[in-house]
């Protein structure tokens, strides 16, 4: 099982490895995290029900989708978070940020326009058996044995 990173974990990082981990420098990670917690400040200034996971959790995850490609059910299991709860983050996350106008993301017309390089496709046959339509279900009949 892969352990979550922690804040002291990360700024022990040497700046090659953050980039490389996050797949952004130092300085946006702050400003990233800034912003979500404007956004957290903003929201519940009448108080409410504290997030499942901190700040900094929630932007991991979200670079863990994103940036890593990993399944939210396999970051829901790291987290032991619900499948929907890890899905609200990252796409709370993703508003926050695109709507600070710092920051965007392609739409989802201009990925599908991209060309990809080089597609691999598996295409291993598999025989699948499967009962016949017509066939009638054999059932043992019974005899009157009796005499």
């Amino acid at each position: 099982m892969i352990k979550m990173k922690t804040i002291e974990q990360v700024d022990k990082f040497t700046q090659e490895k953050f980039q490389k981990t996050f797949g952004v420098n130092r300085v946006t990670f702050a400003t990233m995290l800034s912003i979500l917690n404007k956004q957290y400040e903003q929201a519940h200034k009448k108080g409410g029900r504290p997030p499942k996971g901190s700040l900094f959790d929630r932007l991991c995850i979200f670079f863990a989708h994103y940036r890593d490609g990993r399944t939210i059910a396999d970051i829901a299991n790291e987290y032991n978070l619900a499948d929907a709860t890890i899905c609200d983050i990252i796409h709370l996350v993703e508003k926050t940020l695109i709507a600070d106008g710092r920051f965007n993301l392609p739409s989802k017309r201009a990925l599908i326009k991209e060309k990809p390089g080089i597609v691999i496709v598996d295409a291993t046959e598999c025989e699948i058996q499967r009962p016949q339509k017509n066939r009638k279900i054999s059932t043992p009949v019974k005899r009157n044995d009796t005499p």
